[in-house]
């Protein structure tokens, strides 16, 4: 009789105990989601035929400079454009959104090349006769009042590496609603992909656009 108490008295102190530890850390957390920009096809589907390259030898793109909240890796939204905040510890990017913008941009520079020989993203890399500079200024879901929307903005140089000199300055912002249901997260990361693939694209064609082209005042060879 004396044992069956003394199990019943420690079942007591243990059910209390695990109770107490339970209050003491708070309730589960959610599960940690990861998430990876993946660039969508053109409208059509159909990649066009890349034009001459109007650059010679090799572009390199370095790692995009993200700073503040960016540069963690949780997904960042902003309230009313007036308070900017991050999903920490629950909702973030699978890799880092300096290397993951790097990766989507030389594949897509491979695509529609500005350089004679392929574009690449490695920052190891010494052999470089141009750099894509690309800077983050916007990258997050935004939250107004009933309505969400999805913000992209990148502010890019490209270098000549001999000289440091910049040869071509741009930058590109795409803001877009959310489609239903817009308290998804892989809604918001889908636009966020199709707004980078259309930023990209036209920071890409506006750069072939302006260094395909002579510089104003240049002269003319005539016979």
């Amino acid at each position: 009789m004396i044992k069956v108490k003394r199990w019943i008295a420690l079942a007591a102190v243990a059910l209390i105990a695990n109770g107490c530890i339970k209050n003491l850390f708070g309730p589960p957390r959610p599960p940690l989601e990861q998430y990876e920009i993946v660039v969508p096809a053109g409208e059509d589907g159909v990649t066009p035929p890349p034009g001459p390259p109007v650059l010679p030898g090799t572009l390199t793109i370095t790692p995009y400079v993200t700073r503040g909240l960016y540069d963690d890796r949780g997904i960042v939204f902003r309230i009313d454009d007036l308070q900017l905040s991050a999903y920490t510890g629950r909702r973030e990017w699978a890799i880092p959104l300096r290397e993951m913008l790097g990766t989507i941009t030389a594949e897509m520079l491979r695509a529609k090349p500005l350089t004679a020989e392929p574009a690449v993203f490695d920052p190891r890399s010494k052999k470089r006769d141009y750099e894509w500079r690309g800077t983050v200024r916007e990258f997050q879901e935004g939250d107004r009042g009933q309505q969400v929307l999805a913000a992209v903005r990148l502010d890019v140089e490209i270098i000549r590496s001999a000289n440091d000199s910049v040869v071509w300055r741009g930058s590109e912002r795409i803001e877009r609603a959310v489609p239903e249901p817009t308290n998804s997260m892989k809604r918001v990361v889908e636009t966020l992909s199709g707004i980078t693939g259309d930023v990209l694209r036209g920071l890409i064609d506006r750069a072939r656009t302006d260094l395909g082209t002579p510089a104003a005042g240049t002269a003319r060879r005539t016979r």
